[in-house]
């Protein structure tokens, strides 16, 4: 045991004369530089050049964009109106309504949602008898063409 730990302070002290003749040898090393033309290394073998403390900070221009032009335009003073001339004023303002073309369809509120039998991939049948096609999905169309909202067994329209 004693002669494995006698091996083993020998080989790391040869190893550490070793590094240090390496290091010392890496030192007389001229710093690496390029040649004329800027292609090549002007002394080969060469030593990195030492870092510089502090280290320099590479300049880079600084860039600042212009924000864009965000002012407001200048704000009028509204006129001030009495409630008689206010309304009138308020007349022009209205578009003229258009004139009617035909009777305007009635607006009529959701009904109750109904029962749907025998469905089939061309439509469904009511509980009145009545055929409603399918249109879009979730949807079919009445034999008065009423879009209604068809899901699963129930029918809104």
């Amino acid at each position: 045991m004693a002669y494995c730990g006698i091996a083993q302070a020998q080989s790391a002290s040869a190893v550490d004369s070793s590094s240090t003749a390496e290091r010392e040898a890496y030192a007389r090393l001229p710093v690496c530089t390029l040649s004329a033309d800027g292609q090549h290394l002007a002394v080969q073998p060469c030593r990195t050049a030492p870092a510089r403390v502090p280290m320099p900070r590479r300049p880079v221009p600084q860039r600042i964009d212009p924000l864009p032009d965000t002012r407001l335009a200048p704000s009028t003073p509204l006129p001030v109106l009495s409630p008689l001339s206010r309304d009138r004023a308020m007349l022009p303002a209205l578009a003229p309504a258009a004139p009617a073309i035909g009777m305007p369809a009635p607006v009529v509120a959701p009904s109750m949602p109904r029962a749907l039998n025998n469905c089939t991939a061309g439509g469904c049948n009511d509980a009145a008898g009545g055929r409603l096609n399918n249109a879009a999905p979730g949807m079919v169309i009445t034999p008065q063409g009423q879009v209604c909202s068809h899901n699963g067994v129930w029918i809104q329209c």
